[in-house]
């Protein structure tokens, strides 16, 4: 019994383990992007477009073979098809002449057999049978085989870029995701700062007014900077469990309510700004350039496969049946060369032909107002990056600032010279310096990402 105890216990210390282990997992980014790459709905779902696609290629590749089937046909008739009387129906002399071969037959068949007698009504085609197997091999047909295989190919392609774009976009903001929530969680370590400099400065203030140096309005000040700061708590975890919740969303994990463990805040960042050079803002090997030229590429293809269906079609092939319909078993077979010429399409055909010169047309003036876009849009990013570090370095500066300020308001205090009201101003001024420099930096790492998404 003893060494069960033991063992049971020994299990539960175990189970303890791996429960705090797993509550203590810490998400880094590379972490939550590899998890977004395996689970998220827009990921994966870019990915079975992928497959979709190249199952289409596969089933264009069929239509160069020869198109074979087969067919089969039965039949059973209440009453047969074919029903005749030899004596009836004819002209005089057809009917004298048949009435006398039915007579004369009937007259050799008694000579064996008196009771014989012979009818003469015909009975055919109550029941018979069929198969038939055909086996065509396309020759040429309008260049529409060969085009459609080539907008399959085309379709994987798109696909395959599309997916990128997609996985791109995601893991953006998955990355912006996890700063946002970093940032919130740096800034709730600076507000519990904040607050334990404020229980500092109260506990100072609280002996002051005990020994009759200032007034209970200081006291008053600090209790509601107190009342201030545990406002902007709850508020502040409100943001995190949502943007936590957003975050595991999108990683495809489930969220336990509680607060999530993630890496240590980075350093602070030391970089040089970037110069601008012309191969910053090329879009070249944006996956959505390549896009706007496949579109291109599709309708020009459009136009051939329309084309094509008022080209002749030609097809050689071979046939093989088998029937019994007069109870007697035959088989035959039949090679074929088979020639459609189109001759009243092409009015249509030649609208069509129109339609798809518009198109196409349409599709190069899209891509070249596009391409602008993107210019802009990447011209736009590196801006974006230039000026996060600007700013970051600016909001450093003040943050550093904001940090002596404070010293000195506190000193002033202690010692008698400054007011509450001063102090509070201080520590007021280094939160928002402090929480705008965590913001710069989160904002500098987003634009790093998406300058160098965008310009691979």
């Amino acid at each position: 019994m003893r060494n069960k105890r033991l063992i049971f216990s020994a299990l539960c210390s175990l189970f303890c383990v791996f429960s705090v282990s797993a509550q203590l997992q810490v998400l880094t980014l590379d972490s939550c992007l590899s998890s977004a790459k395996q689970r998220n709905c827009t990921i994966r779902s870019a990915q079975l477009e992928v497959l979709i696609s190249r199952e289409v290629k596969k089933q264009m590749l069929w239509k160069y073979f020869p198109q074979v089937s087969i067919e089969a046909f039965g039949f059973y008739a209440v009453k047969h098809l074919v029903e005749a009387d030899v004596t009836e129906g004819w002209d005089d002399d057809t009917g004298d002449f048949f009435k006398q071969v039915f007579d004369l037959l009937t007259e050799i068949g008694r000579a064996d057999d008196p009771n014989f007698t012979l009818n003469s009504k015909i009975k055919l085609l109550q029941w018979g049978a069929s198969a038939q197997l055909t086996a065509a091999q396309p020759l040429f047909w309008g260049g529409q085989i060969v085009n459609a295989n080539k907008l399959a190919k085309l379709g994987i392609d798109a696909a395959q870029l599309k997916q990128e774009v997609s996985e791109r976009d995601v893991l953006q903001n998955v990355a912006e995701t996890y700063w946002l929530v970093m940032g919130l969680q740096q800034k709730k370590v600076t507000l519990n700062k904040a607050t334990e400099l404020l229980d500092s400065v109260a506990h100072i203030a609280n002996v002051a007014y005990n020994n009759g140096i200032v007034t209970g309005n200081d006291l008053l000040r600090v209790q509601l900077k107190q009342n201030e700061l545990n406002t902007n708590t709850v508020k502040l975890e409100n943001g995190i469990r949502l943007a936590s919740r957003l975050l595991c969303q999108l990683i495809g994990q489930p969220y336990n309510g509680e607060q999530l463990m993630l890496e240590t805040w980075p350093e602070e960042e030391t970089i040089n700004l970037l110069p601008e050079e012309p191969e910053y803002i090329s879009i070249d090997g944006r996956p959505e350039a390549k896009l706007l030229e496949m579109n291109v590429r599709y309708n020009q293809l459009m136009k051939k496969v329309s084309l094509g269906e008022s080209l002749p079609h030609l097809a050689l092939g071979v046939s093989g049946g088998y029937s019994n319909f007069f109870r007697h078993h035959r088989l035959n077979a039949i090679g074929f060369l088979h020639l459609s010429v189109p001759l009243t399409g092409w009015g249509e055909t030649s609208h069509k032909l129109k339609q798809h010169n518009y198109q196409i047309e349409q599709a190069k003036m899209q891509q070249d107002d596009l391409r602008e876009k993107l210019n802009l849009q990447n011209r736009q990013v590196y801006d974006q990056l230039t000026e996060a570090i600007k700013l970051m370095e600016q909001h450093r500066a003040s943050r550093d600032l904001g940090l002596d300020n404070y010293r000195v308001a506190l000193m002033n205090y202690k010692a008698g010279v400054g007011t509450m009201t001063e102090l509070l101003e201080a520590e007021t001024l280094l939160n928002q310096a402090e929480n705008a420099y965590t913001d710069s930096r989160i904002s500098y790492r987003i634009a790093a990402r998406k300058f160098a998404d965008y310009n691979k």
